[in-house]
């Protein structure tokens, strides 16, 4: 079994027992069933985001836990718009802090050519948490649920990619993908973070719908001389990265 799998089940076993625990009174809280059930849901998208390194993923979710348990805090005053104009303002301030200090964009594909080579040379033998495959179909499905996942897309012909992700982290790197002309990327991520590598010159064009989550672009001064790759869908309390390498 996955680390992962291990992880987030014992997660779940374990918040199944905290929910119990405190309807039955055996410990000192008195909570009410939505309160615990959006206080674990809640935790579990703080994980999976905090696993991604997603800034924003990771500050709305704390942002709700706050508001949740504003009564027991003493911050009432302070909810709903107070904190969730914090939790803006922190996400762009971390945001601007953070990403700068990224690796040099010249130094990005050899750290992409090192990792390819390195997860090439693994024993087959050793079961790994993260799942990684190479792809080569025109039209791809890749699904990512509570867990980890990397995509080599080597298409000669790429035309569609259909990415599903809830609650996961899922890379895919594009820089061994042939576009014809035009290519279409569908993202459906909920609580979870989608890093995508695609070669500078593509012109990529997003036309994405968030609710309370963002898209990070990164290494912008390609040449986009190159062909067309829409990306299209929806982000739930997520995050979708983009290097162009």
């Amino acid at each position: 079994m996955k680390k992962s799998q291990w992880f987030w089940g014992i997660f779940f076993v374990l918040a199944a027992a905290v929910l119990v625990a405190t309807q039955m009174g055996w410990t000192m809280l008195t909570l009410n069933p939505f309160t615990v059930i959006a206080t674990i849901f809640l935790v579990a998208i703080l994980v999976a985001n905090l696993m991604h390194l997603s800034i924003g993923g990771t500050v709305f979710p704390l942002a709700f836990l706050l508001m949740l348990y504003s009564k027991p805090l003493g911050i009432t005053s302070l909810v709903p718009w107070t904190i969730l104009l914090a939790a803006v303002l922190l996400t762009i301030g971390l945001s601007l802090i953070f990403h700068p200090y990224q690796k040099p964009w010249k130094y990005q594909q050899i750290w992409v050519n090192h990792h390819r080579q390195h997860v090439l040379n693994r024993d087959s033998n050793y079961t790994y948490a993260e799942d990684v495959q190479s792809v080569d179909d025109n039209e791809i499905n890749i699904e990512t649920s509570m867990g980890s996942g990397v995509r080599y897309v080597q298409s000669k012909d790429l035309k569609k990619v259909n990415i599903s992700n809830y609650m996961g982290a899922t890379k895919i790197y594009f820089d061994h993908a042939t576009i014809t002309d035009v290519a279409t990327a569908n993202v459906d991520c909920h609580l979870g973070g989608i890093t995508l590598y695609i070669p500078r010159d593509w012109d990529v064009v997003t036309d994405v719908s968030s609710v309370l989550a963002g898209i990070d672009e990164r290494g912008v001064n390609g040449t986009k001389e190159g062909p067309t790759l829409y990306i299209k869908g929806k982000l739930y309390l997520s995050g979708l990265t983009i290097y162009y390498i």
